[in-house]
């Protein structure tokens, strides 16, 4: 009696071509394979809160805390470096309330985008 193991090949999402299943890329197109392939999920993008945001702001929109998490790290720091003339503080509370009043759909389409690099 012989054991005959069947070995299970699936389609590439981007190819067609016949790979493993559990393959983690294509040997002919190097696609990802798998499922996040699948899902469409990007491991490049960072989910952010908006509540979480909104807090931030409030509580720790004088430091720029709000922005940093936003991944605007240059915003951040100009509200750290002025933090002293309590400025950053007043528009930071701005900031969380702009936030508050934003639709989750608009929310997610400005702050939880992948962040293109640009190199001069």
């Amino acid at each position: 009696m012989t054991l005959e193991l069947a070995v299970k090949n699936i389609d590439c999402t981007q190819c067609s071509h016949q790979v493993d299943l559990n393959a983690v890329i294509c040997p002919q197109c190097h696609a990802a394979q798998g499922l996040e392939a699948l899902a469409g999920v990007d491991p490049e993008v960072h989910i952010k809160n908006q509540n979480l945001t909104v807090w931030f702001g409030f509580l720790f929109g004088g430091l720029g805390l709000h922005r940093f998490y936003l991944g605007q790290y240059v915003k951040g720091s100009l509200y750290l470096v002025f933090s002293w003339t309590l400025v950053p503080m007043v528009v930071g509370w701005v900031d969380a309330i702009r936030t508050l009043k934003m639709s989750p759909f608009s929310f997610e389409q400005r702050y939880c985008r992948r962040a293109t690099q640009y190199y001069i």
